[in-house]
């Protein structure tokens, strides 16, 4: 009868399994990081999934005003609040009526289309 052994002998363990264990191991661990990553990103971008009213409150639009404070149009309802936002503190700046108009004006017109243009002057005032 051909009996097979249930326990290796300790001499006949081979340093090419340590290796490919410890190998296994790693890509393990990648496999486990890598999904933590996606996750993360899955998450940020889908910030608002799932959170009901989420729409009430709305940012109209911004504007930096130095390297830490901005300026921020919201609406909540049918409010437009104008906020002051700094690293120190978020202020109330403004508060527009219901009804009011805070939409950006439109672009002002061409003063002259037949204005020379700045290349023109320059070649101009150069002699050419």
């Amino acid at each position: 009868m051909n009996e097979v052994p249930l326990f290796a002998a300790p001499g006949a363990s081979t340093a090419s399994t340590a290796g490919g264990g410890l190998l296994e191991v790693m890509l393990a661990l990648a496999l486990v990081v890598a999904l933590i990553a996606g996750l993360a990103w899955l998450m940020k971008r889908m910030r608002g999934f799932g959170i009901a009213g989420h729409d009430r409150i709305q940012v109209l639009g911004e504007r930096a005003l130095g390297p830490k404070e901005r300026c921020v149009l919201v609406r909540v309802g049918t409010t437009d609040i104008l906020v002051g936002v700094s690293s120190a503190s978020v202020t109330t700046l403004h508060v527009f009526p219901e009804g009011a108009s805070t939409e950006a004006p439109p672009a002002p017109p061409a003063a002259n289309p037949n204005a020379p243009t700045f290349k023109a002057l320059l070649l101009r005032s150069l002699g050419k």
